[in-house]
């Protein structure tokens, strides 16, 4: 049996607000928790791997629900335009240029720059599927894969990319030891017709897997939905039955009103709020406090690095998105450091339908854990650990991640694939991609 001993931690179980364990002791059984609290009581380990964490925090991995990860090879091209302008004229035209491989390389130069930064569970809506699987698989980061699917250029674009979606799955669901997994990816119903959403329902339900979607993301968006169909795009959605009996998972809904909230609520459709992103493209702000408050799962995503730049939810996206959400509510007692951690761990998890495996240090659960590193000026002092983490943690905070119980990221460097190589092959690939 493989047995690693994390002691001497604050370990934050994300159980609840009183579950904070100084000099606590996290013990991890052939990739799963076996124990997460207090040293006294803990079992004894003796032949166990041990992990000297003092000084450090020690908490579930970050789990980011929304991100295009391949878009890394464009990070910074197109900055500051309108949303469909930065589309059509940037990211569209460059993406014609990506080859599998590029994508494989985008992806995993992505799936680098999340474990540096705690991210150890990501969902990616990208194409093609197969170099996005591959590079989880190499990285040790954990995914899942929903292949883009648009249907401008007519219903055999759109079968063309169900039957990928379809034969990706059987390729690759389940395999590096369960760390890949799929989901159905319709980009959004201003890209497909009611005729393809049908058809993407109907392959999840063939797979058993879930529906990942764009709604209701600009107010541009909501007043054609409404001048087309005479409703929102979440209402839309919901009355072609897409969000009935099934997983889904609904990145940004910033411009979802009461009626989309009660449906988001009604039909357990999880949504990923990605503020960073939504702010630069001055999309809006999204209802995350009155979601929450009808009892919608809300979990924190970074989008992909051509809109948000970086991808990391510690110091970026949790922190913005709790001073927007307090602001929001204009009251700052309403959205606290807590909720923001539960957004980025056990709650993201739920978005994702995946509670039940990872998002807190239960025993049971895999074994998906980073530690943080305390020792730094703007983490000192220490009145209140959670308000540490949310509103002062940075990325380059994070000593160690683990996944499955497998360390991937170690004092700055991945110790699954080599970091050097990507770096090197994303820069060359990005060069031709974005030639004129």
């Amino acid at each position: 049996m493989d047995r690693i001993l994390i002691e001497g931690g604050t370990v934050l179980t994300m159980t609840g607000r009183a579950d904070v364990f100084a000099d606590g002791v996290v013990l991890v059984e052939d990739g799963r928790i076996a124990y997460a609290g207090p040293r006294e009581g803990a079992p004894a380990a003796p032949e166990a791997r041990r992990i000297d964490a003092a000084g450090k925090i020690v908490m579930p991995g970050i789990v980011n629900t929304h991100c295009h990860a391949g878009t890394t090879l464009i990070r910074g091209y197109g900055d500051d335009l309108r949303l469909m302008e930065w589309l059509e004229t940037r990211v569209w035209p460059a993406e014609a240029k990506m080859t599998a491989e590029d994508v494989y390389w985008g992806t995993a130069l992505a799936a680098y720059e999340m474990l540096s930064g705690g991210i150890t569970t990501f969902l990616d809506m990208y194409f093609p599927a197969d170099p996005v699987a591959r590079a989880i698989q190499d990285t040790g980061i954990r995914g899942i894969v929903a292949r883009g699917i648009i249907a401008v250029g007519g219903p055999s674009e759109a079968l063309s990319r169900l039957e990928e979606s379809r034969e990706a799955f059987h390729r690759w669901n389940g395999k590096a030891g369960g760390r890949i997994t799929f989901m159905v990816g319709p980009h959004a119903p201003y890209t497909c017709p009611p005729d393809t959403l049908l058809a993407c329902a109907e392959l999840a339900d063939e797979l058993g897997i879930g529906i990942h979607i764009h709604l209701s993301e600009t107010a541009g968006e909501v007043e054609e939905a409404r001048r087309q169909w005479g409703k929102t795009p979440i209402r839309h959605v919901y009355d072609l039955g897409l969000m009935k009996g099934r997983r889904v998972v609904a990145a940004h809904c910033v411009h979802a009103d009461d009626d989309d909230i009660a449906i988001l609520a009604e039909t357990g459709t999880g949504v990923c709020h990605c503020p960073v992103s939504n702010l630069k493209l001055a999309s809006g702000r999204t209802p995350v406090s009155k979601m929450r408050r009808r009892g919608v799962a809300v979990g924190f995503g970074t989008d992909g690095a051509s809109s948000e730049n970086m991808l990391h939810i510690l110091g970026s996206e949790m922190r913005i998105g709790a001073i927007q959400a307090k602001e929001l509510e204009g009251d700052p007692a309403l959205f606290t450091s807590y909720d923001a951690l539960s957004m980025a761990t056990i709650e993201a998890a739920r978005v994702l339908g995946m509670e039940a495996e990872i998002g807190s240090l239960e025993p049971g659960k895999r074994a998906d854990i980073i530690l943080i590193d305390t020792e730094r000026p703007h983490l000192t002092p220490n009145h209140d650990i959670f308000a540490l983490v949310a509103y002062s943690a940075l990325p380059s905070d994070v000593a160690m991640t683990m996944v499955d119980g497998r360390i991937v990221y170690e004092n700055g460097q991945l110790t699954q694939a080599d970091g050097k190589e990507i770096l090197a092959r994303v820069r060359e690939a990005a060069a031709r991609v974005v030639q004129a």
